[in-house]
């Protein structure tokens, strides 16, 4: 008989309030399941999300993000760029299949022994639910995911995004936050969408129809995804298929 289905979850917990919060629960007694591994940072907004791709590429089931809540973060608003991170993650999260309830972020004050154990019982049945994480099953989308995450153009626009949205520029402007949003969507699609070329043109030269059926591309996204690819010297052509062109990575 199998043995049922226990979740191990990377768990990244703020110094000042997420983590005192586990720590009193465990003072206090307060029962939850041990399916976390707890990495201590000073503040949530130290917490990259590459850091949480590194999480699923290592086998975890899945992360957790435990901070201060909103306005009562040790560093001022640290928690807000956090909060900003992980909502574009979850979108390239959903963008490449593996889902945004691998991930969850969550707010407990030091105070907060109790609702810190509900969280992680409530974590822990999503995950449970969603069953084991086959890190071999999503490498292509992880390595993909990974390399959308690094990019200057997705860390740029998400960094600068209250710069934009809550201070004038020199003509007294702002940025409508709905714009910028729609902005950064449309960018961390399109990051995303040329990772996955990068990633399946370093294991073969394609086509470009070949790079459509692998990927579930449309064709057209494809031939706009790889001509930017080739104007950044990332791709290039490699040698004719009969009348179709093949494509190689010049990354490695």
């Amino acid at each position: 008989m199998s043995k049922p289905f226990k979740p191990k979850i990377l768990t990244f917990l703020c110094n000042w309030c997420s983590y005192a919060g586990a720590d009193l629960a465990g003072v206090s007694r307060i029962q939850y399941p041990p399916t976390i591994r707890v990495v201590r940072t000073m503040c949530s907004g130290r917490i990259d999300p590459h850091f949480i791709v590194d999480g699923l590429q290592s086998g975890f089931d899945g992360v957790f993000i435990g901070g201060c809540h909103i306005g009562e973060c040790h560093y001022q608003d640290g928690n807000v760029y956090t909060l900003k991170r992980m909502n574009m993650l979850e979108q390239v999260l959903e963008e490449s299949g593996i889902g945004k309830d691998r991930v969850h972020l969550r707010w407990a004050s030091a105070a907060e022994a109790q609702p810190f154990a509900d969280y992680v019982n409530e974590v822990t049945d999503i995950i449970k639910n969603l069953g084991p994480f086959n890190k071999e099953q999503y490498k292509l989308e992880l390595s993909a995911l990974s390399r959308t995450l690094k990019t200057p153009r997705v860390r740029w626009l998400t960094g600068i995004d209250r710069k934009l949205t809550e201070r004038e520029n020199v003509y007294h402007e702002k940025t409508n936050p709905e714009y910028l949003q729609q902005v950064l969507s449309k960018a961390v699609k399109n990051e995303y969408q040329k990772s996955l070329l990068i990633e399946i043109l370093k294991q073969a030269p394609l086509t470009v129809p070949e790079m459509a059926e692998q990927t579930g591309m449309p064709l057209y996204t494809v031939s706009q995804c790889l001509n930017d690819l080739e104007i950044n010297g990332l791709a290039e052509f490699k040698e004719y298929d009969g009348r179709n062109p093949r494509f190689m990575s010049l990354v490695t």
